[in-house]
């Protein structure tokens, strides 16, 4: 099936594409709204091409590097490395983003690199000093 027109397709047609990824039972369904609500986020800095992604949540924005893989989120530390799930609806939702291309795609200067990585290690430090 080919979809023209992404904004269209209802959240049933674009789930059925990603069903292969229904077996993470509470992830899928978040998963799935986060991609269709633009949340999974790819900041590409330019001139060098690094990309960091994000995920926004309902704790705000997560680090995610997928290639390790790895998210800055509670359920990633406690529930992932704790052993109880295979992954935390983030790196699922990045990899539906990714299948689906589906990123919110932000385009920044490599001048901006230093700037936007303190401000996400702080937003980041910053909710767990407030208990979020």
């Amino acid at each position: 099936m080919i979809i023209l027109d992404p904004s269209r397709e209802t959240k049933e047609e674009f789930a059925s594409r990603f069903a292969h990824y229904s077996k993470f039972l509470g992830q899928f369904n978040r998963a799935i709204d986060t991609v269709m609500n633009g949340c999974v986020k790819m900041h590409v800095f330019s001139p060098s091409g690094r990309v960091i992604y994000t995920v926004v949540g309902r704790s705000g924005e997560e680090f995610i590097d997928p290639l390790k893989p790895f998210c800055s989120c509670k359920n990633f530390f406690f529930g992932v490395l704790g052993g109880r799930n295979q992954t935390c609806y983030h790196l699922l939702s990045y990899e539906v983003a990714k299948e689906s291309d589906r990123f919110d795609k932000i385009s920044l200067h490599d001048e901006e690199f230093e700037s936007f990585t303190k401000f996400l290690v702080h937003d980041l430090t910053d909710r767990e000093d407030r208990g979020v």
